[in-house]
């Protein structure tokens, strides 16, 4: 791969004041430019061309939208922070228009849902399974305690599961 002389990543830093980029996006915006000229030139292309292409790209108006993209989704009221964990703080809004922060968020209930479901399965199965081999059934026994929990077990999480589902079919999204 091809690497950019001083001179030539001093053009891109030009590049990006003239456009108006934001301190906050400069290094990485900076970064990004000279990986895109150095792939182009990679290929085949002399470092102006390059330098043209990459500049059609990253244009006053892209490099605006950014900065407005930025301000709009990288800002956290103070109780946001408060309440935040790091990985809140990184990762909420780079993964965010795609869903992974979500999910990601949703992990544990996922996962307690499952294994709620899971246990209770069980117990229904033990109980069943034992009730079946023994021929008599009764709900005062123990495996009538143990289906009882099985079932409120598994139902629980059932309705979990659909109350998951409602609330992230009706979720807004800006």
């Amino acid at each position: 791969m091809e690497k950019l002389n001083p001179q030539q990543v001093e053009i891109l830093y030009r590049h990006l004041v003239w456009n108006g980029t934001d301190e906050a996006l400069f290094e990485e915006l900076l970064d990004h430019l000279a990986c895109e000229v150095e792939h182009y030139m990679w290929i085949g292309l002399p470092f102006e061309t390059a330098l043209e292409k990459v500049q059609l790209e990253a244009n006053a108006k892209a490099v605006k939208h950014l900065r407005k993209t930025y301000q709009i989704e990288l800002t956290m009221n103070e109780e946001q922070l408060r309440k935040a964990d790091l990985d809140d703080i990184v990762f909420q809004f780079r993964n965010k228009a795609y869903g992974a922060y979500d999910l990601r968020q949703e992990y544990r209930n996922s996962l307690r849902t499952a294994l709620l479901m899971t246990v209770g399965m069980v117990l229904m199965m033990m109980a069943l399974l034992t009730t079946v081999s023994t021929g008599k059934w009764a709900y005062l026994s123990v495996w009538g305690l143990v289906w009882t929990v099985g079932l409120l077990s598994f139902s629980y999480a059932v309705g979990t599961c659909i109350r998951q589902r409602i609330q992230q079919r009706y979720r807004i999204v800006r």
